[in-house]
């Protein structure tokens, strides 16, 4: 028989005070955290509305005897937090003299030195934030310290970093942020996204480091170099883009050397650009539909007419649109397949009907 156990009502007592006076240390505790939280925004809130009037100056360029810069220069150490945040995000959506004259604000509050140190931070979030403040104070001396961040643990720091020197603008970057895209300790690379709009940022000296990409032996890099090429665009690379065409096996590269060769090549390009728009994958056909309508030449429409044919639905419809806009002779050319029966019928009366609601809307406008 198993004996019970008597608990001493005092003890019983003491626990039982022991958790009320824990709960009412714990409510206090979340009481006093909110009411804090709430003082601070008020404060900050104050702050704002006080020194408002002189960042909207400086921002929109009408600080004109330097007043509201020297007020902002000179505020009291406890309203450098309120005023640096506030003029970071000011500073993401202004150029010219105004952003450096926010970015003097910052400077005089430190923070370039606080950046500059938060690079080496163990914390990701610190690291990337530091970053990301350089490139928007323009610390152009700072893009080296920037640089081996391209290839951090973190890809929120790495994101960060090439966004920093894009808005540096400084071409040295160039061959890292390619590295980026396909690193060797990272599963995943630099966002193509990303690597395009820094590149596409540098000055021309970032051409042959581009063209030399487009043989890189990993097919994401090759179609990062491609879409610069076709977006930037850099004329000077149509003698690698046509090279890289006759080799190229990635369908998604190939569609962007396509698409590039359209923005930089000309009239010698048709024969080629002719033979990819028959080409069986739908995407790499598709883009050379688009070039040959960008190159615009004349002869693009003996290229293009035999497309609306196609079997494939979209190509046969992108390639009528295409010859719309090619001009009379491409209407021409819809006009006889939309009346007379066969595959190419649909397909041209859709673009002529697309291309008569264009125009009236155009009229109307």
């Amino acid at each position: 028989m198993v004996t019970p156990t008597v608990v001493a009502p005092q003890l019983l007592t003491g626990v039982l005070w022991v958790l009320v006076w824990a709960a009412i240390f714990l409510l206090a505790v979340i009481l006093g955290a909110r009411a804090g939280r709430l003082w601070r925004e008020r404060r900050e809130r104050q702050v704002l509305q006080e020194l408002r009037p002189a960042m909207l100056a400086v921002a929109s360029g009408e600080d004109e005897d330097s007043s509201a810069l020297g007020r902002l220069t000179t505020v009291t150490h406890q309203r450098v937090r309120v005023v640096d945040r506030t003029v970071s995000t000011m500073l993401s959506k202004v150029k010219g003299e105004p952003a450096r004259a926010l970015a003097q604000v910052l400077r005089s509050h430190g923070r370039a030195n606080w950046a500059l140190r938060g690079l080496a931070s163990k914390r990701s979030i610190r690291r990337a934030y530091s970053a990301w403040t350089l490139g928007l104070m323009r610390e152009r001396e700072s893009g080296s310290k920037i640089v081996p961040l391209l290839q951090d643990r973190s890809m929120d720091v790495v994101v960060a970093a090439a966004r920093a020197l894009t808005l540096l603008g400084d071409s040295k970057a160039a061959r890292p942020v390619v590295r980026a895209v396909a690193p060797r300790r990272r599963p995943r690379g630099l966002p193509s996204w990303v690597a395009v709009e820094s590149l596409c940022a540098f000055d021309d000296a970032v051409a042959p480091v581009v063209a030399e990409a487009t043989a890189h032996p990993q097919p994401s890099v090759r179609h990062v170099a491609a879409t610069v090429i076709g977006t930037r665009p850099l004329p000077r690379a149509a003698p690698v883009v046509r090279q890289r065409l006759a080799v190229e096996q990635d369908p998604r590269t190939l569609a962007a050397l396509v698409e590039a060769l359209g923005e930089i090549g000309g009239s010698l390009d048709l024969p080629m650009l002719s033979r990819f728009a028959q080409h069986s994958d739908e995407t790499v056909a598709l883009a050379a539909v688009d070039a040959l309508e960008e190159i615009g030449l004349p002869s693009s429409v003996e290229a293009l007419a035999p497309l609306v044919a196609d079997t494939r639905p979209r190509l046969s419809e992108r390639a009528a649109v295409a010859l719309a806009e090619l001009g009379s002779r491409g209407r021409e050319r819809l006009l006889a397949f939309a009346n007379a029966p066969g595959p190419a019928e649909l397909p041209a009366t859709y673009a002529l009907q697309l291309t008569a609601m264009r125009s009236a809307t155009r009229g109307l406008d």
